[in-house]
């Protein structure tokens, strides 16, 4: 099969347990994944690969109409390491960073004002 924009997303690699969405008949529960794949792992770019039994653990009774929708189920149960480090960029510092000098800045001037420095 060839690789598509779906088979990797937000550090989850669904390539690794596509067969899964070609035997799955839906609507198909948490519950029922569990059951049947509960063993299967699902492979992370930024972290170990996880199974099915521990990424839908206590979500037994949630449904899924089609493979987008477990696709999304699974994005959404994934733990924040899955994605990496959050907020990187190696393009400098972040709009965060930059908000903060400005405002060490303006608290800055008001000290120096408050003080009657110039």
């Amino acid at each position: 099969m060839a690789e598509d924009d779906t088979d990797h997303e937000q550090g989850v690699e669904f390539g690794s347990i596509e067969s899964v969405f070609e035997e799955v008949s839906y609507p198909v529960t948490a519950g029922d994944l569990v059951d049947e794949y509960g063993d299967r792992e699902i492979q992370r770019t930024s972290a170990e690969p996880i199974a099915v039994r521990d990424l839908f653990a206590g979500s037994g009774d949630q449904s899924f109409e089609s493979d987008e929708e477990l696709r999304q189920g699974m994005l959404n149960m994934m733990p924040a390491e899955s994605v990496g480090r959050q907020r990187y960029s190696d393009r400098g510092g972040s709009d965060r960073d930059d908000i903060d000098q400005a405002e060490m800045q303006s608290d800055n001037e008001r000290r120096v004002e408050d003080r009657g420095d110039e």
